[in-house]
């Protein structure tokens, strides 16, 4: 369904070395930054952590968010390939990557694991492109907050938003506008409750699953719905569209 449903499986408890470093960031904090050299992986223990690439004009396109038992820092060479920072309090388990090669040299169960981390990344860069390609506005905000709710730590239908809207909009591929205004339809809708801004209640659970996996001919014009104007039934046309899909650059 959405990109960051696919959770990265941790490393099993009995193939870390011991002893394990723990570390810990602060919010808005990095992990490490795109082209460092790839020093260790990690397993987030608490928190929350959004990976992004920033492109040579500055701007950033958030690729995922990663939390409690979910890998950072798989998949690349010499250097890493994104940067990884913190959205909220972060501590997690770091293995070097000598010793990670050391392990995977010598244990046939540990490379396979890796294996399917790397699977997992691999259909969650898929399942994203999906989304974004082929879902109305409404659908992409609809596809996140179901998968926000799915990966929260007690899988609750009340949960904390880990990104502002701009940054949904950033992982989304839509404006800050366009995500304001999909929120507060659902709310409308009483779909979602939202007790805060950034405390999301889901109430209707079985309509928001539907608008997230919903494909559309609006996706690309942005509409609030699949339906063209003509012969929407679900929402009025006046609320209905919404001329941006795209957020423009964030410098």
């Amino acid at each position: 369904m959405f990109a960051t449903s696919v959770a990265s499986p941790a490393l099993p408890e009995a193939l870390w070395p011991v002893p394990a470093s723990t570390l810990r960031w602060d919010s808005q904090e990095h992990l490490f930054h795109e082209g460092d050299p790839v020093s260790a992986i990690f397993t987030i223990e608490s928190g929350a952590v959004v990976i992004y690439r920033t492109a040579r004009d500055g701007c950033r396109q958030i690729h995922g968010i990663r939390f409690q038992g979910e890998l950072v820092g798989i998949g690349y060479n010499v250097t890493y390939g994104v940067s990884a920072v913190a959205v909220r309090p972060t501590s997690a388990r770091a293995v070097s990557r000598a010793t990670l090669d050391r392990l995977l040299d010598n244990d046939p169960t540990l490379a396979r694991q890796m294996m399917r981390a790397l699977t997992s990344e691999l259909r969650r860069t898929s399942n994203l492109l999906m989304v974004i390609g082929s879902r109305t506005a409404i659908g992409r905000v609809a596809a996140c907050l179901i998968d926000f709710s799915n990966r929260a730590a007690d899988s609750d239908d009340t949960f904390v938003l880990p990104l502002s809207r701009g940054e949904m909009g950033d992982l989304l591929g839509l404006t800050i506008e366009t995500v304001s205004r999909a929120m507060t339809r659902l709310k409308v809708l009483g779909i979602i409750a939202l007790r805060r801004t950034d405390t999301v209640t889901i109430r209707k659970r079985a309509t928001l699953l539907a608008l997230a996996e919903e494909d559309g001919d609006g996706a690309a014009r942005g509409r609030l719905c699949a339906c063209s104007e003509a012969r929407c039934t679900r929402y009025p046309p006046n609320e209905m569209t919404t001329t941006e899909n795209r957020r423009p650059p964030v410098h």
